[in-house]
């Protein structure tokens, strides 16, 4: 006769295959994905690869509300892969976000939240085994250096003071809020949405459904169908029950800065534009 596990066992083993996983985003010339974990992560399904590599995290430091301010995330470079990026591209003054996924009993990436969200400094410590790169949220992290870092896209957060000049980039009247008439798990429809196509694109999202709310990223907005994308799966699908609020975004060019696209300032901002777009990068100087 077949045994059966207990009770306790099983919510045990299904605790253990729900482990969080980090995933980093590097965003250089190129975007490099990790994941620090014992093989590749796909996330969201069937969406992009996160590829396994060892990763350590260390020196973090937070603030009184428990944000982190600060990390020094060390790559594993034995295959010199990571010293062969920092010659093509320059890290400092570049993004990095690192999200925590939780995956099933099959591998798959579930919900994610994300942990930090910052600029890098300059890589160090390079060697045969590892590459160190710090980054932080707040001020440079080489004190003898321009505050404003040289880079070709706008280092401000959208609808922050440094770009709000003339009130050109203010989220608090950039947003609409509502009641969805339809969706699934990746998209959300309002007829009451009037804007132009593509008009929240890069923008923001919550969706709150029961007592629980979700945050996302606008991948797309459709006009025609009144139709948000999100960036990233849903656990559960939109449905009639599920209120919004969606926030107005940016892709941070110069081009979009100048009212050039829907999803840009709703005037001219470029005298509040904070890139170099007269640089080149590291590897066209090369």
């Amino acid at each position: 006769m077949a045994k059966s596990l207990q009770a306790q066992v099983i919510t045990q083993i299904d605790a253990v295959y729900k482990r969080p996983v980090l995933l980093y985003e590097l965003y250089l010339s190129s975007t490099l994905r990790f994941a620090g974990y014992k093989s590749n992560v796909v996330f969201p399904t069937a969406g992009n690869t996160y590829y396994a590599k060892s990763i350590t995290v260390d020196d973090i430091s937070q603030d009184t509300e428990g944000q982190i301010d600060n990390v020094k995330v060390q790559f594993d470079n034995v295959s010199r892969d990571m010293a062969a990026y920092n010659n093509a591209s320059d890290f400092k003054g570049k993004i990095l976000i690192i999200k925590r996924v939780y995956l099933d009993a099959v591998g798959n990436a579930l919900n994610y939240n994300e942990v930090f969200n910052g600029i890098m400094g300059n890589p160090s410590n390079i060697n045969q085994n590892t590459m160190e790169v710090p980054a932080s949220t707040g001020s440079n992290l080489d004190k003898k250096s321009l505050i404003v870092q040289y880079q070709r896209m706008c280092p401000w957060r959208f609808g922050k003071t440094e770009c709000n000049t003339n009130g050109l980039a203010d989220l608090t009247a950039l947003k609409a809020t509502g009641t969805a008439d339809s969706g699934t798990t990746t998209t959300l429809i309002d007829n009451a949405l009037v804007q132009a196509s593509d008009y929240w694109n890069n923008g923001e999202i919550s969706i709150t459904k029961g007592t629980k709310t979700y945050y996302r990223k606008v991948a797309d907005f459709d006009a025609a169908t009144d139709q948000i994308t999100f960036d990233v799966e849903l656990p559960v699908a939109v449905d009639i029950t599920c209120t919004y609020i969606v926030y107005k975004g940016c892709d941070q060019t110069w081009d979009t800065c100048g009212a050039a696209n829907a999803w840009g300032p709703s005037g001219n901002n470029q005298i509040n534009f904070g890139g170099c777009i007269h640089i080149t990068t590291k590897a066209d100087a090369g």
